[in-house]
């Protein structure tokens, strides 16, 4: 039985119980009361969905009915009945309806594991309904329509946004990875899956954010796009950027009475909750046999002996293009350089996939430099492009990555992993003098920290990562952050239910 229904009999019960005694009290005092009362109770047995009820359940509600329209008036045996019925209903299994609203195809690991928890629980009914979303011209009108349905796995049994409607299926619970609703100026999701429109009295919206942020530097921006005004609860990776997202929070409050008021009308008082994130438990059991290379690929990262060459991964963020512009990308040119002129290593380039369209839109004027870029990257013998829906292939076939900020960086220090930190904006030095503390850097990269090139230099750190060795031992893995958020959020809904 659907908890929802479940609660909503339950409660009718407890009603009709204190009709009950109501009715014992007027019986033979107050004829009008008595049937207005009476007739009430009718009207709410009426009510009761009675669809999920088992045949002993329909008995006892029918023994009631009759019990209450009979002309000598038992107010000790209907009490009898209604608590038969009341233990029949309590004793039901609780189902729920959870609804996954992805948008791109390429952030379902922010989801994967809540979902994969929701299927293992025999209590739930877990949907993945992919949303189309548009792209925004300059003057922010929504211009092409996308929708990436077709790129999910078959055994996730998508349903589709064109035949199903949100408040049809009816969920629980509604988990989305989208923050922006129409705020972003790039894309926007469908505007009938905004935040405001999902959320009800009767559900519970989950936000799950489908990056997470390397944190430990003060000038990490931590930005709200507006779905956490209105979610019920905002899914954060730490008690450090909890504390982020409460004072920006705080910060929007103070700024507009009528941001203030909005906020407050959404506020349940504990909005943030500490539970990771789902992008960390697919990194921890990333593996290679999992994410075979293409063709392409193999012949770019691999020497004609058939040995792999040592792999090294680049990530571009929007973040530090819009902060550094020309600066950043000559840090890129920098960089290709280096690695066309060492055949024993191999590159692989990820920006993030918005940067095209934020230069069109922000930047154009370093267009041709950033196109210029791509296409010496994809013409080299030990470069690799990676523009794919997938980055969990570069993760896993690299051995060292570099990068600044975003979610690239602090998702592949959990590899346990060489990850460097870039410094943008210094002469890149790519000699090696060997002069660093190997051991110490072994145990930063096996405690999953971040190394840092203004501390040891580029060259440096490219030769300790070329020597060091991971400890290729699984690693013992506890419940997963999933769990623990489709944990929580079935709790979020008992208690809105109550």
């Amino acid at each position: 039985m659907r908890a929802k229904d479940k609660q909503k009999i339950l409660k009718t019960v407890d009603k009709l119980v204190e009709y009950n005694e109501t009715l014992r009290k007027f019986r033979g005092s107050s004829k009008y009361l008595f049937d207005k009362i009476l007739r009430e109770c009718n009207k709410l047995v009426d009510e009761i969905d009675i669809s999920d009820c088992s045949f002993e359940e329909h008995e006892a509600l029918g023994e009631y009915k009759k019990l209450i329209n009979s002309p000598e008036y038992d107010a000790d045996l209907v009490k009898k009945v209604l608590d038969v019925f009341f233990q029949q209903i309590q004793e039901e299994n609780e189902t729920y309806r959870v609804l996954f609203l992805p948008y791109k195809y390429s952030m379902w690991d922010s989801f994967e594991s809540i979902f994969e928890a929701a299927k293992e629980d025999e209590n739930c009914e877990a949907y993945v309904m992919p949303i189309p979303y548009y792209d925004k011209d300059q003057e922010d009108n929504l211009t092409e329509i996308h929708d990436e349905s077709g790129s999910y796995p078959d055994d996730i049994g998508i349903i589709s946004w064109q035949d199903n409607q949100v408040d049809e299926i009816d969920p629980d619970v509604i988990f989305i990875h989208n923050p922006y609703d129409g705020n972003n100026r790039v894309t926007s999701i469908h505007p009938k899956y905004y935040t405001n429109k999902l959320v009800c009295k009767d559900r519970v919206v989950i936000y799950v954010p489908y990056y997470v942020s390397y944190t430990e530097d003060k000038e990490v921006m931590v930005t709200m796009g507006g779905a956490e005004f209105y979610a019920d609860y905002v899914i954060t990776q730490s008690e450090q950027y909890k504390k982020r997202f409460e004072q920006l929070m705080d910060d929007y409050k103070k700024k507009d009475d009528e941001l203030n008021d909005l906020i407050v009308s959404y506020d349940n008082g504990n909005k943030f909750i500490v539970l990771g994130n789902p992008k960390y438990d697919k990194i921890r059991s990333l593996n290679k046999y999992e994410h075979p290379l293409r063709d392409d690929w193999k012949e770019k990262l691999f020497d004609e002996s058939g040995n792999r060459k040592f792999t090294m991964m680049l990530d571009t963020t929007i973040e530090i293009l819009l902060k550094k512009r020309k600066v950043l990308l000559d840090k890129i040119g920098d960089i290709i350089d280096f690695v066309e002129n060492h055949n024993d290593l191999s590159l692989i380039w990820r920006p993030h996939p918005l940067i095209k369209p934020t230069l069109v839109n922000s930047c154009p004027e370093l267009l041709t430099t950033y196109n210029g870029l791509v296409n010496r990257c994809k013409n080299l013998d030990n470069c690799i492009f990676d523009d794919t829906n997938d980055m969990h292939t570069a993760m896993a076939w690299s051995d060292a990555f570099m990068g600044k900020y975003g979610s690239m960086i602090e998702l592949y220090r959990v590899t346990k992993k060489p990850t460097i930190m870039l410094e943008i904006g210094e002469k890149t030095n790519f000699e090696s003098n060997g002069i660093y503390d190997e051991e110490g850097l072994k145990t930063k990269v096996s405690d999953c920290q971040v190394t840092r090139e203004k501390d040891y230099g580029l060259g440096n750190l490219i030769d300790f990562s070329m020597k060091y060795q991971r400890d290729e031992a699984e690693d013992k893995i506890g419940q997963t952050d999933g769990k623990k958020i489709y944990d929580f959020a079935i709790k979020a809904a008992e208690m809105k239910m109550n």
